[in-house]
Parts: C-alpha cells; structure tokens; sequence
C-alpha cells in the first residue's frame, strides 16, 4: 500500500529517481516530487514500489558529500575581508530550500529563504526584491517537460511561471547584474528563462537538476568579486548534470572585499 510521505520508485523507470509521494488523488495517481532531483511528476499506484532505507540513506549522503565539498571549494583564507553577495532564494520545496539554506549558513552568506508555490511566484516575488535588495536572486522549484514541442513554453509544468517571474524582475531592474537571476528546475526552458532575463538557467538538454544545484550557483555567484566576471565554465561543472543541465551568459561577482 503507497501512502503519502512515502518514498519510492517507478518500476517502470528501472527506480532511477527517488521521489516523495505528495498527494494521491480519486483516481490512484500519485504526484511525485524527486527526493533530491527537483522534478515533478505523476504515475499509477500500481508503478511505484517502496525504497529501501539503504537508497535513501545513499543518496542522502551523496548530498552531503556535495555541501562539504562546495563549502571547502568556497571559504575563504581571511573570510573577515569580504563581504559576499546577499542572497534571496524563493522555492517551491521547502524542503530543498532548507537544504540549500543550510548550504549558505555554512559558508557564512547572508540568505533569506522564501517557500513559495510556483505558481504564486510571479505576484509575489518582487515585492520581497523591494524590500530586501538582493544582489542574487533563486527562483526555483519542481518542474517537468512532457516531450511534446520543445519550444513551446506551456508544454512545461512551471517554466512559465519561473518566465514571468523573471519578466517582472527585469521590468523594475533591467540591468542584468543587479540583481543576478537563477532560475528553473528538472527539464525547464532554459531558452525562455535566459530570454526573459536570467543570468543562468536549467535546463539546456531538459535534464534533471539536483536539488542543491541553483544553490551551488548562487554560492559562485555571491563569493565571485564584484571585479571579476564568475567563470561560468568553472561553476557549471560543479553541478550535477553540468552543461546538460544548467547554463548561462557572462556575469560579474558580487562579493566585495573590506579594507581597514
């Protein structure tokens, strides 16, 4: 019996991604969101098995592997003589968000994280981008591509609404560095996020993306000199799928160094 809270697999996926049961509705489909991808998704009852704790506790682990890895990449010699980039992350998974706030307070950047609907995303953020004045911006969440047209944005569960989101960004701050914009999720239109403003995006090939992986750019983004163009090569390889999955255009740092 599949209940919601569970973590389990599509049979006829092969278990390749571990998804959290969200909700079930009246005809036994399940909404699926990944457990460390940040996809969307629905199947039958009768597909999903079960994972073992072993799984979960692997991919958990890898995780964290990631974090420590990005934290020891990241930190700096003197870390009292610069003042990092500050960072507003919106998500649509609060889970993910903590995970990636986690990320942040590690590396002694200020973050303020917002869970959000995606759907919500294109009345509500900006406000919070008035009365905050982030020098980078997350805007993330679940997504999906259903492989129909590629080009057309409406064949995508969220990426229209991470569009308009950006839209209403660059409307009131036109100028691409301030504030820096990361935006989508699994598979999302990058073209149509990168046309709409963005600095990066997911997802090129319409991959999946990790869950830490907006947050790994952001981390570049906000310890990269505000002198110094962020090496986007550099950072995209950090990132689960890498140039698969996340892309971007020439953006310059928002760290600034402190003299006295």
């Amino acid at each position: 019996m599949i209940n919601v809270g569970d973590i389990v697999g599509r049979k006829s996926y092969n278990c390749d991604i571990a998804f959290e049961v969200v909700a079930i509705d009246e005809n036994g489909i399940a909404i699926l969101v990944g457990k460390t991808v940040r996809l969307i998704a629905d199947s039958p009852l009768d597909d999903l098995v079960v994972l073992d704790d072993e799984r979960i506790n692997r991919e958990e682990a890898q995780e964290e592997a990631i974090i420590e890895a990005v934290v020891n990449q990241t930190t700096p010699k003197n870390r009292k003589k610069f003042l990092m980039g500050k960072i507003l992350h919106v998500d649509g998974d609060g889970k993910y968000m903590k995970k990636c706030m986690d990320l942040y307070k590690k590396l002694n950047i200020y973050a303020i994280g917002i869970e959000m609907k995606e759907q919500d995303m294109p009345s509500k953020v900006l406000k919070y981008i008035h009365y905050l004045h982030p020098d980078v911006v997350v805007i993330t969440g679940h997504d999906s591509f259903n492989r129909k047209e590629r080009d057309d944005v409406d064949n995508y569960r969220n990426s229209k609404h991470f569009v308009k989101t950006i839209l209403n960004i660059r409307r009131d701050y036109p100028v691409m560095n301030q504030p820096i914009i990361i935006a989508g999720a699994c598979q999302s239109h990058f073209e149509a996020l990168i046309a709409a403003g963005a600095n990066f995006a997911s997802s090129p090939n319409r991959v999946n993306i990790k869950s830490l992986d907006p947050a790994i750019i952001a981390v570049k983004c906000a310890s990269t000199s505000i002198l110094e163009p962020v090496k986007v090569t550099e950072v995209i390889e950090k990132t689960s799928n890498k140039n698969e999955g996340m892309g971007g255009i020439i953006t310059f740092g928002t760290m600034r160094t402190l003299f006295y």
